[in-house]
């Protein structure tokens, strides 16, 4: 057997008749597992013509928004799912299910046991992913495995916050955050006292991570914490860095929003061996906590190399991609990986040196502040693109394998009624190569998704 085949069966065994089922919001952010175990069922909140793609290649979909109404979906999140009877009898006659996550949490477990299914992972792993994702405990956490980081202190409720103190140890330009929040959230810019008491009046008595501000290129990269074939914490598996898309306006609301990903450039490549090293003492750290599932690591690639910024133990949103780029060189994609640490099993060998991927890009669409409330009614599948041009649908699709020449993008949309709120995504769009948010035509069919074009 290859060493996919070999993984697959190790899967399938310690699965021991459940069904792997992955949920999300959106169903393109769930996908990818079925490519390799056709078997994994998803769910999802939105309805997109992706939801009847995915169901014509014979993938088992449940899609809450073909049983709630939209005003009701408009609130709802992906922990939430389970909770609606007809997400229940979907898990009864499916399943049993084996339920992977985004972001796992207690209530979320408890509605998939009472639909007679279980949630991938332990209540103290995710107990440990919660510490390493916080801003603040992972100062500490970076500190003791000499990682490379900025420069950083924590400030406490009641510590003397004047900038010009904070200036003189970090530099003049700052980085303040909350202790969660992603996409670029209870994150801010600060460059002077002003900026610096608008922030603390946000976060009122709550504790800051002030960092310097460091110059470079967002990169992030993606592994898999787990056990050896000996039993010891490690990495287990670990994919390329990619360049981060970040802060880009007609994309994002959030100045420091993550936006998309991208694949395939020299300098990115080239500190692979030094990404790879973290990901290695964070992954083996992360084991031995108790924690055995994917993490993601965001770094600013500059003059020092990779600085590490934050870590997130969980499922990320360049999964989907990565999948299917792993899937497209044969190897057994990270999120199959995930499934097998989650569920117990050690790795079958040495974590291997991977050659390059395919370059490719995905951008991700928020919606933004004063977007139209309605949307045109645009189908997922493959649009030829090009600058000044409105773009042209040619085919229906769901996987960027469908893509076949370098002006043609995968969009992947939520349906025209689907309700979204101001900062969150609204769809997708991936394509070969590694130009990222410079893909020629890309602005012009954010612009038509937006309801502008």
């Amino acid at each position: 057997m290859t060493p996919v085949q070999t993984m697959v069966a190790t899967a399938r065994q310690l699965l021991a008749g459940a069904r792997p089922a992955v949920v999300a919001h959106d169903a393109w952010s769930a996908y990818g597992l079925e490519l390799v175990l056709p078997e994994t069922a998803i769910l999802c909140v939105q309805a997109s013509t992706v939801v009847d793609l995915l169901r014509d290649r014979g993938v088992a979909v449940f899609c809450l928004s073909e049983h709630v109404p939209a005003e009701l979906v408009a609130g709802a999140s992906a922990v939430e799912i389970f909770e609606h009877p007809a997400a229940r009898e979907f898990s009864g006659a499916t399943g049993p299910l084996m339920v992977i996550g985004l972001k796992p949490t207690e209530r979320g477990r408890a509605g998939v046991e009472r639909a007679g299914g279980r949630q991938l992972g332990s209540a103290s792993g995710f107990a440990v992913a919660r510490r390493f994702e916080n801003k603040l405990a992972f100062a500490t956490i970076a500190a003791e495995l000499g990682l490379p980081v900025p420069a950083w202190q924590v400030v406490d409720p009641g510590d003397d916050l004047r900038f010009q103190s904070l200036a003189e140890r970090l530099g003049p330009r700052l980085v303040v955050q909350g202790p969660r929040g992603n996409a670029g959230q209870r994150t801010w810019f600060v460059s002077d006292q002003a900026a610096l008491d608008r922030v603390a009046a946000s976060e009122g008595q709550r504790p800051l991570r002030v960092a310097e501000m460091v110059d470079g290129v967002p990169i992030t990269a993606t592994a898999v914490a787990g056990r050896d074939p000996e039993g010891s914490a490690a990495m287990v598996a670990v994919i390329e860095p990619c360049r981060q898309v970040t802060g880009v306006e007609w994309l994002t609301p959030m100045r420091l929003g993550s936006c998309g990903n991208a694949w395939g450039a020299p300098d990115v490549d080239a500190a692979g061996d030094a990404v790879r090293d973290v990901m290695a003492r964070l992954g083996a750290a992360l084991s031995d906590s108790g924690y055995q599932g994917m993490f993601g690591v965001d770094f600013v690639l500059g003059d020092r190399g990779p600085v590490v910024i934050e870590t997130n133990p969980r499922l990320v949103a360049s999964l989907p991609l990565a999948t299917q780029l792993e899937h497209a060189a044969g190897r057994a994609p990270l999120l199959l990986h995930h499934l097998v640490a989650g569920l117990g099993g050690r790795a079958a060998g040495p974590v291997p040196t991977p050659g390059p991927l395919s370059p490719a890009s995905q951008v991700i669409v928020r919606r933004l502040p004063g977007d139209p409330d309605r949307r045109p009614d645009l189908a997922s599948g493959v649009y030829r693109v090009a600058p000044g041009a409105p773009p042209e649908f040619l085919r229906p699709a769901a996987y960027l394998a469908d893509v076949a020449a370098p002006d043609e993008a995968l969009l992947l949309v939520r349906a025209p009624g689907e309700a979204v709120t101001d900062g969150k995504e609204m769809a997708r769009v991936m394509f070969q190569g590694p130009a990222g948010e410079g893909q020629p035509g890309l602005q012009e069919l954010v612009r038509t998704v937006r309801g502008g074009g």
